[in-house]
């Protein structure tokens, strides 16, 4: 699960992703309120798989995709 006490670095810190990457806003907000949502609400792995689904559709390259999978897993706890 998400570490929901930490959610706001967490917001801050995949935005930077998106903006690196020079990602649509619109895209990107949903991107990251759907891995935000799987992450704290589903599990990590459902968001990653999440992350990967929408790297196939072209949204954002395959860098963008390793970091924001390491950034989801960093952000977790256990449980």
């Amino acid at each position: 699960m998400l570490s929901l006490g930490r959610i706001s670095a967490f917001r801050y810190d995949i935005r930077e992703i998106m903006s690196h990457y020079r990602i649509n806003e619109a895209e990107a907000s949903t991107v990251m309120a759907s891995v935000i949502a799987k992450a704290s609400r589903i599990s990590i792995d459902a968001a990653r798989d999440y992350v990967r689904e929408q790297e196939k559709t072209g949204i954002y390259p395959r860098e963008a995709l390793d970091e924001i999978c390491n950034l989801v897993v960093r952000y977790s706890k256990l449980r």
